[in-house]
């Protein structure tokens, strides 16, 4: 940077300090303004007599000044070649994701943080303005109370400056990249997806992000509204989220209670030994390994069914498959308790996740509390079962 373009801000704004934010064509800082404190952007010294950068630093003041929203930055006033912005005392997302490495781990900040953006993003759309430069460094997170605030206007379209200076390629949608369409709302939103698998709660919204990044704009959420919808748990999944609670707690606490307690006969599933192979070796049983007895669906049911009947066959039908191929494959030797045993409970988890829901849209007529009581009931039996065959055997003195 040139010295005699700091010893100009500094004579205007004696206690002016250059930021490390800069880029490509503007150097920042941090002054302060009647006590408070602002954030200047100025064209870099070879830039500020060329045409486009000027206009374009003016379409960025005139834009962001007739907005109002609490995540984004607000705008305070232009000269021949800097602006004035508010002062934002916070990190950028990324640099808050290093110095926080626990706080998007939790859902809750999670889903706040992404509520936020999504909310000043959908105002900027609202106002007919494409932001185009979405990434992290342009996302800052406050230091008071982690809220968002978004800067940077200097990419963006509107209705009235359709001439965008640039893009920043890691985050920049195929349209962007290559031309092949026009930039909407919808390139804003390819962005976004970007920015989540920046975050370590990433896997947390893989069905948001694979649609959010997908090649094609027709393919992704067409308006930001759209994804917020997606986003917003109804009800429904409230109640299914609580059952899973459940069903974890469960795992986690027969454990304890089955150490203390004397196993209880469960009839509802139905151990069936497989017969043994007419070449199987007798005479040593270490020759072959034993098949272990599977868990099978009851054969024996009525030709018409009640509709209580029929709720028990199908919550049977989908959930018996699914925990052999988890909890059910697991070896006698595994006891509870151990990590091996964790992995196939959440493996089990993440099976029925939504099974439940889908019990209860095909049995409604029957209450969606009655459903899930049916639902946890023999799930829990299942488990109950395999603890008893895994849990450790104590001879009797």
């Amino acid at each position: 940077m040139d010295s005699s373009s700091f010893s100009d801000i500094q004579h205007t704004y004696p206690e002016a300090e250059l930021l490390p934010v800069g880029g490509s064509t503007c150097d920042c800082y941090r002054v302060r303004l009647y006590g408070k404190l602002h954030f200047l952007k100025r064209l870099k010294p070879e830039l500020r007599t060329n045409p486009r950068h000027v206009a374009a630093l003016k379409k960025e003041f005139e834009t962001g000044y007739s907005l109002e929203h609490p995540h984004l930055v607000r705008y305070v006033s232009v000269g021949d070649d800097c602006l004035l912005t508010e002062y934002v005392d916070g990190e950028s997302l990324d640099q808050f994701a290093t110095t926080h490495p626990d706080y998007f781990h939790v859902r809750k900040n999670a889903d706040r943080f992404l509520s936020q953006l999504l909310d000043v993003v959908g105002y900027l759309h609202q106002h007919q303005i494409v932001h185009l430069d979405l990434k992290p460094s342009n996302i800052l997170i406050t230091r008071i109370d982690h809220s968002v605030k978004l800067v940077d206007l200097g990419y963006c379209y509107t209705d009235t400056y359709t001439d965008t200076m640039g893009r920043t390629d890691h985050y920049a949608a195929p349209e962007q990249l290559y031309g092949f369409g026009n930039v909407d709302a919808r390139t804003d939103i390819y962005a976004i997806g970007r920015i989540l698998q920046t975050l370590p709660c990433a896997h947390k919204y893989n069905k948001v992000i694979a649609r959010c990044t997908a090649e094609a704009p027709s393919n992704r959420y067409q308006t930001v509204e759209e994804l917020q919808k997606a986003l917003k748990p109804s009800s429904r999944f409230l109640f299914i989220v609580i059952i899973v609670l459940l069903l974890v707690t469960v795992l986690l606490g027969l454990y304890f209670t089955f150490l203390k307690n004397e196993p209880q006969q469960v009839s509802q599933p139905q151990v069936v030994e497989r017969p043994v192979k007419p070449n199987d070796s007798l005479s040593n049983p270490t020759d072959k390994p034993v098949d272990k007895p599977v868990l099978q669906p009851s054969t024996s049911k009525p030709q018409k069914l009640s509709t209580s009947e029929q709720l028990k066959a199908d919550i049977e039908t989908a959930i018996l498959p699914k925990f052999n191929a988890t909890m059910g494959a697991l070896p006698d030797s595994v006891e509870p308790g151990t990590e091996q045993w964790a992995q196939a409970a959440r493996a089990f988890e993440q099976e029925i996740t939504s099974t439940l829901e889908q019990l209860i849209l095909s049995h409604q007529d029957i209450p969606m509390q009655t459903v899930a009581q049916e639902f946890n009931s023999y799930v829990q039996g299942l488990i109950t079962l395999k603890f008893n065959q895994n849990s450790p055997k104590t001879s009797n003195p």
